[in-house]
């Protein structure tokens, strides 16, 4: 999968001969004091310890180098009264440098040395019920982020959504995916707007009477008009949380907390010339713990 290439940072620690851009953020399973376990997949990647040699952590308080120490297997199930065998990923062990700050409440975990701040994000404003008529479209859109559905087949095309006005005057959330298109039931005026810095999130929470289908809650943040991500109540909450913004080289970048499937991770938003993008790395299924 590709993964987009931002700020100018030199991933030393990747062992490239030309300079490349960050990558999606990796998760942490937990840290303690300077100590930091990093997600690093079903198997670490190979030559782990030289491609990923460096780390920098991100937490609420800034960024922190750190240098990789081992890795770890993590298994879960698979107990004595249990028809199911274990579920296992790799966890990267990385140590802080000597001298680095303290970094707060730890976030992620980027790829290479990264240096920069960490700000807050600001302020949402009160919750207020959406216009119709501003959020209903003809077009459809696809969101922004790349690596959402590690699950999803090859090349199938992602879904792409609009909200829509029926002949009965009422603007509900329509998605196309393959061609076929049909009606979430999710009608905006079960929606709360609120706005966040350079962005618009609509959280949704349907109501009866449904169809054969029960609709399920969402969460949708837009730059403007623009979608850059839709979280479903799909095994878990929907959510399209911003945790913190990155000021790195004179650009900003934004933390962004998506729920996924069965998940929720957080990933990396920034503008690209006249393109959002989002990247996101989501944990692979034995990470789950299914």
């Amino acid at each position: 999968m590709r993964y987009a290439m931002v700020l100018g940072v030199t991933l030393a620690s990747l062992g490239a001969a030309a300079e490349e851009r960050w990558t999606a953020p990796y998760q942490l399973e937990d840290a303690s004091g300077r100590t930091a376990r990093v997600i690093l997949g079903e198997e670490a990647p190979d030559d782990v310890a030289s491609r990923l040699r460096v780390m920098t952590l991100v937490g609420m308080q800034g960024l922190a180098e750190a240098r990789f120490q081992r890795t770890e297997k993590v298994c879960v199930g698979g107990e004595d009264d249990s028809d199911l065998p274990p579920v296992c990923h790799t966890v990267g062990v990385y140590t802080q440098l000597p001298g680095t700050p303290d970094i707060g409440e730890p976030l992620v975990a980027l790829a290479g040395a990264v240096n920069g701040t960490v700000g807050a994000p600001a302020a949402t404003t009160p919750r207020e019920r959406p216009a119709p008529g501003q959020w209903a479209s003809d077009g459809f859109e696809r969101a922004v982020d790349e690596g959402s559905d590690p699950y999803a087949p090859a090349g199938g095309p992602p879904p792409r959504y609009r909200w829509h006005l029926g002949a009965d005057g009422r603007v509900v959330l329509e998605f196309q995916h393959y061609e076929r298109t049909a009606s979430s039931q999710v009608a905006i005026d079960t929606c709360t707007e609120e706005r966040q810095g350079p962005f618009t999130r609509l959280e949704c929470v349907p109501v009866p009477p449904f169809g054969l289908d029960i609709p399920q809650p969402l969460s949708m943040l837009y730059a403007g008009r623009t979608l850059l991500v839709a979280s479903f109540e799909d095994y878990g909450v929907p959510e399209t949380t911003l945790v913190a913004s990155l000021h790195v080289a004179g650009d900003t970048q934004y933390l962004v907390r998506v729920g996924l499937k069965g998940q929720a991770v957080t990933g990396l938003l920034f503008r690209e010339g006249n393109t959002w993008r989002l990247l996101l790395r989501p944990a692979d299924y034995p990470v789950l713990g299914c």
